[in-house]
């Protein structure tokens, strides 16, 4: 039994760093029209490569401030984002400052509210999904063993069955806290 405790404890060393953030997303452009303000929490995976690289999985749930202009015919509005990426450290890996690029997919989720027709009754409200190609760029810096803060710039592919859409985009803020794992 402490062999095997002992092992179990030994492979949890070896793993990359597991962390959980606290997200700001700060939408731009259109995008930022409708959606002024996002917050949420991510939770956030990297396996080291060699001495200065780590390959990152991040997943996040990020709800959505709604604009007033909106707000009549939007309930609540919120996006999933699952990304792999590669960190870059330019001292050593979990320490200092780091590159981040990211590509993955944001799920996009719109309730909208019920809609009052007076004598013809209530259209109800509908909640609709999807999904689109993403990309990101950031910065961060490792503050100590736990702490990490990183800033990127976010893209989400345009929905090509609309005619002149546009790519949404936002900066978006983590802050994170390594819970375990990124043991040498």
């Amino acid at each position: 039994m402490f062999a095997a405790f002992g092992m179990s404890v030994a492979g949890v060393a070896q793993i990359g760093p597991v962390s959980l953030g606290a997200e700001l997303a700060l939408p731009t452009g259109d995008f930022g029209e409708s959606y002024p303000l996002g917050y949420g929490a991510s939770l956030g995976y990297e396996q080291p490569i060699g001495e200065k690289l780590g390959v990152t999985l991040q997943v996040a749930y990020i709800m959505l401030g709604i604009d007033d202009e909106v707000s009549t015919f939007i309930d609540k509005s919120s996006m999933m984002p699952i990304q792999l990426g590669a960190k870059y450290y330019l001292k050593e890996r979990g320490a200092g400052l780091y590159g981040h690029v990211q590509v993955g997919v944001h799920s996009l989720s719109v309730t909208t509210k019920d809609l009052d027709l007076g004598l013809f009754g209530t259209f109800p409200g509908t909640t609709s999904s999807e999904s689109y190609l993403s990309g990101a760029v950031g910065l961060g810096y490792v503050l100590s063993e736990k702490i990490d803060v990183g800033v990127r710039y976010n893209i989400i592919a345009p929905d090509s069955e609309f005619e002149g859409a546009e790519a949404s985009s936002y900066l978006g803020v983590r802050l994170a806290y390594t819970l375990f794992g990124g043991g040498e």
